[in-house]
């Protein structure tokens, strides 16, 4: 017995070491967000989440039989993100509605098609076109996202389908969306149909917010905001950001100045919040200065799970600067190898360096 117990004190001491090192796995610089939970084997994953700014379907661009040509030369960066978002800004209520430009655009339903082989997963329709064909026009659009499959946030077509969550699930990562617009261009929502467009209300947003946090790692907001062809986010901007940040949004993507503005990241009592103020123009024939100029704004979420403990990590923020080249067709093209200068400017203008 004796000379068992020198084996016996060993095995003890071995144990115990590798018992500490799966109870405590993270390293002390992981600082993202802590969520309690019931899992017992550590497991990590690891996603990239991105989204493209404003597809904006103007003369001649309304007329393609297909976009796919239009997006053949920045298709492998769609693809190779995660889970990729758009703003659909011209609403696609087809052919019956007249195809037309601005001001009340009326887009071709295969735009929807073709977005979604090019590499996009969710289209964001809470704008200030939402509404240019009024409540026909959105329903029609919605059924063509339905047929293609194409899921879709911020505008819907009844109170049920507005009040379903838009929760996707990527390698273990859940993932929440909210989607909200300042205003409409003065169409008006039918009353009683107030579900038909997501309008920036902070309290309803609050509330949309702290449901969603509760069901998900990440809750990720695409907003339709900010002052058109300006550079620089504006104090609006930014005070909202802030409250959102307070509020529990982990990821910010904003549209509408048509142009890019810069990243911040956010710090609350509740982690870092990232802020993309605006994505610039994806896809349009707009002829102002810049509005040529958009790009892929990227995350990375990490997620580590060990025992009753979740932690969730997002950081490397990218952006993946594009061009719209005029010709026959339109293309979207990568801003670095067409223009490497102006990317270069792209990329210290959005991150400071």
């Amino acid at each position: 017995m004796k000379i068992l117990l020198p084996f016996l004190l060993v095995f003890i001491i071995v144990l115990s070491f590798f018992n500490a090192q799966i109870t405590n796995p993270f390293k002390e610089d992981f600082q993202g967000k802590h969520v309690t939970n019931f899992q017992q084997e550590y497991k990590e994953s690891q996603i990239e989440i991105g989204m493209v700014g404003d597809v904006l379907l103007h003369s001649p661009l309304y007329e393609y039989s297909s976009f796919l040509p239009s997006f053949q030369e920045v298709e492998k960066e769609m693809q190779g993100v995660d889970f990729l978002l758009a703003n659909q800004e011209s609403i696609p209520a087809g052919t019956s509605f007249g195809l037309s430009g601005f001001p009340n655009f009326s887009s071709p339903a295969h735009i929807v098609r073709d977005l979604k082989a090019a590499g996009v997963d969710l289209l964001s329709c809470a704008n200030n076109h939402t509404l240019d064909q009024k409540e026909a026009g959105l329903l029609a659009a919605i059924e063509s996202m339905k047929a293609n499959e194409m899921p879709y946030m911020g505008a819907y077509k009844s109170l049920e389908d507005q009040q379903t969550d838009r929760i996707f699930e990527v390698k273990d990562v859940r993932l929440g969306f909210l989607n909200y617009t300042y205003g409409l261009n003065g169409h008006r929502i039918p009353e009683g149909k107030e579900y038909l467009v997501n309008i920036i209300d902070r309290e309803q947003m609050k509330q949309d917010i702290q449901a969603l946090e509760e069901k998900v790692d990440v809750v990720v907001m695409s907003i339709h905001w900010g002052e058109e062809y300006a550079l620089r986010n504006n104090e609006t901007q930014k005070e909202l950001a802030q409250w959102l940040a307070d509020a529990g949004v982990d990821i910010i993507f904003g549209h509408h100045p048509h142009v890019v503005q810069p990243y911040e990241k956010i710090s609350t009592s509740k982690g870092d919040t990232h802020v993309f103020y605006s994505l610039g123009n994806f896809f349009s024939a707009q002829q102002f200065d810049s509005t040529n100029i958009g790009g892929i704004a990227r995350l990375q979420i990490t997620k580590r799970v060990v025992q009753d403990k979740v932690m969730i990590r997002i950081e490397n923020p990218s952006f993946i600067g594009t061009i719209v080249s005029k010709g026959e067709p339109f293309k979207v093209s990568l801003l670095e190898e067409a223009n490497s200068q102006k990317n270069d400017w792209v990329q210290q203008h959005v991150f400071g360096e």
